[in-house]
């Protein structure tokens, strides 16, 4: 059994936006499964915490910039002696219709969003290249699925755009025998919405603890993709709480 419960032991597990939320119960998940974690978010303080927690190592970092997501990943990789897995799961939501969006707000979505898992994926994967059971997990949503209305539609776009960088990158390195998978979830109980005004965080943390999942049962989700033998890539893990109803 307890060869059963650490089937993970001896990975080296890589997780962006680790500070809380999904990231954290996506690294407790692992750690618990017997991988090495190195955590990377914005905020130390909690980051540390999680980490602390795990035994795992960290580095404060934002991943939309660049140059910063490249030294966190170098140096957790050099600390962990290697990377076995990526999980791209630091994200940011913005409300309001395209045409009615600050400028700023879609930049700052797109940054995080996307071009931080750009910056993660591209300093990971020469290191990814040299483990024998290596995976690419991004973290999108349903609403890369799908545009559930106007007023996420910069924030779906964002995650249309992880949808098709991940068709993209298992093109590129599935001939390598790196898997790719994105997973998107639903509605799940986070912190997601702090940056939103009041009303529109109120309205989201409503639906999310009437119909959300619980952070764990992400963690549970990737520690599953990760346990998979060498050689097999799920393209997507698609899932909802079943009281989410489409659209909702």
């Amino acid at each position: 059994m307890a060869d059963e419960v650490r089937v993970l032991r001896g990975r080296r597990v890589i997780v962006t936006g680790a500070s809380s939320g999904i990231g954290a119960a996506i690294a407790r998940s692992a750690a618990e499964a017997g991988a090495s974690v190195g955590l990377v978010a914005r905020r130390s303080g909690p980051l540390e915490a999680v980490a602390a927690e795990l035994d795992g190592t960290w580095r404060s970092a934002d991943v939309a910039e660049p140059g910063a997501a490249k030294v966190a990943v170098e140096e957790l990789a050099d600390e962990l002696g290697g990377i076995d897995a990526l999980i791209n799961n630091a994200g940011r939501m913005d409300r309001g219709s395209p045409s009615a969006t600050d400028p700023e707000a879609w930049r700052a979505a797109y940054e995080v969003n996307v071009l931080g898992l750009l910056a993660t994926t591209h300093a990971a994967v020469p290191h990814l290249r040299r483990s024998a059971h290596p995976n690419i997990i991004n973290i999108s949503s349903m609403s890369g699925r799908r545009v559930a209305g106007a007023a996420s539609g910069v924030y779906a776009s964002t995650k249309f755009a992880v949808h098709a960088l991940g068709e993209a990158l298992r093109m590129e390195l599935q001939p390598e025998g790196i898997a790719v998978t994105t997973v998107s979830p639903g509605l799940v109980r986070t912190n997601l919405a702090d940056g939103l005004d009041d009303e529109h965080r109120r309205e989201w943390q409503r639906k999310a603890e009437e119909r959300g999942l619980d952070p764990e049962v992400l963690g549970e989700v990737v520690r599953h993709l990760l346990s998979l033998p060498p050689g097999v890539c799920p393209v997507e893990y698609a899932l909802t709480a079943t009281a989410q109803v489409p659209g909702g």
